[in-house]
């Protein structure tokens, strides 16, 4: 069993408000980790980070756009172990200003990289082309490069989905309700796949 999820982190801009553009409302109930479908966490460092299970976006384009448009700075991450493919963006100033996909579906060390990458980008693609280097060396079939979103948001953000969060613990997540979006750019390559993981 592999995870399946998409998390947002805004930076800049009060929850509430966050919560108010994405049409999601905190339902009064906590939980230690992000296992419902949608719930949130403050992060000490200034982030606040949504989790969605089971879907391939928190918020669609036009609601990042607007959420980035002003003194807020944005960046998701998308998880999916079961085809092994992750992915994570920025956005500022109303657009998105740099994006990392990563889908061994195309092909094994498969990652497009664009945009005005941030710093930690070179030294995170390099660390994991060596471990993947070795791992390949001797045989074993794990995937490092997919590692490379997911690492890339980390550094940023400081959350990342199977990690406790440094400086927080218990019931940490408020659950939410409402709908996530679905807008993930996926290649199409992949949506036979994801249409039987999601039902769509």
């Amino acid at each position: 069993m592999g995870y399946s999820l998409s998390w947002l982190a805004v930076k800049g801009m009060p929850p509430q408000t966050v919560l108010n553009e994405l049409n999601f409302r905190p339902i009064g109930e906590r939980e230690e980790f992000a296992e419902s479908d949608l719930s949130a966490v403050e992060m000490p460092n200034g982030w606040y980070v949504i989790v969605s299970n089971r879907s391939e976006q928190v918020a669609s384009e036009a609601q990042m756009q607007r959420l980035s448009s002003a003194d807020a700075e944005l960046v998701t991450c998308f998880v999916e172990e079961h085809v092994m493919v992750s992915a994570a963006t920025g956005w500022k100033a109303g657009r998105k200003i740099w994006s990392v996909i990563h889908n061994t579906q195309k092909y094994r060390g498969h990652l497009d990289a664009q945009g005005d990458l941030p710093p930690s980008f070179n030294s995170i693609l390099a660390e994991m082309k060596a471990k993947q280097q070795q791992a390949d060396a001797h045989k074993r079939n794990v995937d490092f490069i997919f590692e490379v979103p997911v690492a890339l948001a980390r550094t940023l953000v400081g959350y990342t989905h199977d990690q406790d969060i440094p400086g927080l613990s218990g019931p940490v997540f408020e659950v939410l309700a409402g709908i996530a979006s679905n807008e993930l750019a996926v290649p199409p390559l992949n949506r036979s796949i994801f249409k039987r993981l999601f039902g769509r």
